[in-house]
């Protein structure tokens, strides 16, 4: 700790004042500095959903490119945003967490997918380690999860130059709750200690020498450290120092408290399919894109201002899930949802609300009183989006479907991953194509299924609960010798180095980074109908 000309040195006021004790003209308060994120993450919002939607539609690779470019640019921005904005709704007292339901699982792999390629052009690896008995849907505010899971990893990448960076999972039971750990190491230079100092302890010695993107760094850490600490957890650092040299390495652990969702819950079979979503935005474009986004999932999407929503609600239109915006003075959405409920039960119509700012106290007791079953902050992700609407939403009970027939030249395909929004996509994608496809959601599954029938293509992601992709692969080559079984096809969010050389090794025919494309699934089940011909000529 520093001495009282530190202190003094901290406690200098942030804004300057004018003798009244008001702001001075010029300078920036904090209900400016509010009102201008909640203009960013708006616009971002809509930027983000639009990109989304274009990279799903793109024709060419040029084209997934930019969508991609577009997408992670408006990520990085929110980034930024959150770290300044927060800082100061934290200070203040206003900060509530925006409950939901969540795989926490998919959360990481989001953030390693945003930091793959400034990794990749360093020729770093990534890696990613969850204990096999991690909950895998719990109770929480993924955005500020993935907050702060992103800011440590790309401090990560930045001071490394050689080895790279891994993210550990694990957890334990508390009697109704789980403590979730997080470790994310690197192999980078060390952290300088006046960052930590004045991230973790607050203090900034008026003899450090702050260089550029310090101040920013600082911040980040002690936002980092406040979002851990409302999640009833202590962030802690371990490194070898700056001093010991290039490869000293720092390690981040943390840990968070939250509640588990029941598994009768969590199945990862649920999807939008035939949902009847209202959606309710202040703007046309948004509800646009809100719209367009549900029912590329499969649901069926009624797009309606305030007004429009309560009337055909209260005409008895029946709806499995409402999504509200919430941006006063726009679109009082907690409003709308407390006479939306005043309608319908929980159990009737669950309400996703989705606001500008951090929520506040009002917010906080409607989701406590059961108004809302969940809230998500702008900019909010597809897959955020998708998993919250599948846990949240009214899912009737889906009738046997009798096993379609395969066409002649069509392929049987078995599609296995943890994600609902994967599954969903990668099964609309396949069907597409002209192929039919089964789903599972995890390698243990995947190995039953192939001993169950015959499949011509297996596409299998790498990371996934009870037993991974890179273990399924080595079980099903161990158990079926090549010619009898399907084709093994890797799927990875995670595209650095070593990582093809590891699937070949485990037994995978093939290769594919997320996301998937379909033109790269064309040229994958073309190498998949080529292995078939192969065994029908063996008559296997």
């Amino acid at each position: 700790m520093g001495g009282p000309g530190e202190m003094e040195a901290q406690s200098k006021p942030a804004v300057d004042s004018a003798p009244d004790g008001s702001p001075k003209a010029g300078m920036l308060d904090s209900e400016l500095l509010a009102d201008f994120g909640h203009q960013v993450r708006n616009q971002l919002n809509a930027v983000v959903g639009a990109a989304g939607l274009l990279s799903t539609s793109a024709t060419s690779s040029e084209e997934r490119e930019l969508a991609s470019i577009v997408e992670i640019g408006a990520e990085q921005i929110a980034r930024l945003v959150d770290d300044v904005l927060d800082a100061a709704t934290i200070q203040s007292g206003e900060f509530e967490l925006a409950l939901h339901p969540f795989d926490v699982r998919a959360s990481v792999e989001s953030c390693i997918g945003l930091v793959a390629d400034a990794a990749g052009a360093k020729g770093l690896d990534l890696s990613f380690q969850a204990a096999p008995d991690v909950p895998g849907v719990i109770v929480g505010d993924s955005r500020r999860l993935e907050q702060i899971v992103l800011s440590l990893l790309h401090g990560g990448v930045e001071r490394t130059y050689r080895g790279g960076v891994g993210v550990e999972l694990g957890f334990e039971d508390r009697g109704g709750l789980v403590a979730l750990r997080f470790i994310i190491r690197d192999t980078g230079r060390g952290i300088p200690a006046r960052i930590l100092r004045g991230g973790l302890d607050g203090v900034i010695n008026p003899r450090d020498r702050l260089e550029p993107g310090d101040r920013l760094a600082v911040l980040s850490l002690a936002t980092t450290k406040q979002l851990v600490a409302m999640m009833d957890g202590e962030l802690r650092v371990e490194q070898g120092g700056v001093e010991a040299g290039p490869d000293a390495g720092t390690s981040f652990e943390f840990t968070i408290l939250a509640e588990v969702l029941p598994a009768s819950v969590t199945t990862a079979q649920l999807t939008l399919e035939a949902m009847r979503v209202l959606v309710v935005t202040a703007e046309p474009t948004e509800r646009r894109v809100l719209a367009l986004q549900s029912e590329q999932w499969g649901a069926t999407a009624t797009a309606a201002t305030p007004e429009e929503a309560l009337a055909v609600v209260q005409a008895g239109q029946p709806f499995d899930i409402a999504v509200v915006e919430h941006r006063p003075p726009d679109i009082d959405g907690l409003a709308l949802s407390t006479a939306l409920r005043a309608l319908k039960r929980p159990d009737q119509l669950p309400i996703v609300l989705i606001a500008v700012a951090a929520p506040g106290p009002a917010v906080a007791e409607a989701a406590d009183s059961g108004v809302i079953q969940a809230t998500l902050t702008k900019p909010v992700g597809a897959r955020t989006l998708h998993d919250v609407m599948v846990q949240v939403g009214v899912h009737e009970p889906a009738a046997p479907q009798p096993t379609a027939q395969v066409a002649a030249g069509a392929l049987h395909v078995l599609i296995a991953d943890d994600n609902a929004l994967n599954q969903n996509l990668l099964k609309r994608l396949v069907v597409k194509l002209g192929h039919s496809a089964d789903v599972v959601s995890n390698g243990r599954e995947a190995v039953a299924a192939v001993a169950q029938q015959p499949y011509d293509a297996l596409l299998m992601d790498v990371l996934m609960p009870e037993m991974d992709g890179l273990q399924a692969a080595e079980a099903i080559c161990r158990r079926w010798p090549r010619g009898s079984r399907p084709r093994l096809i890797a799927l990875t969010a995670m595209a650095g180095p070593g990582d093809q050389e590891r699937c070949l090794k485990a037994g995978f025919d093939d290769y594919m980074s997320k996301p998937v494309h379909l033109d790269d699934l064309v040229e994958a089940f073309k190498a998949a109908a080529g292995y078939r011909t192969t065994r029908e000529r063996a008559g296997l």
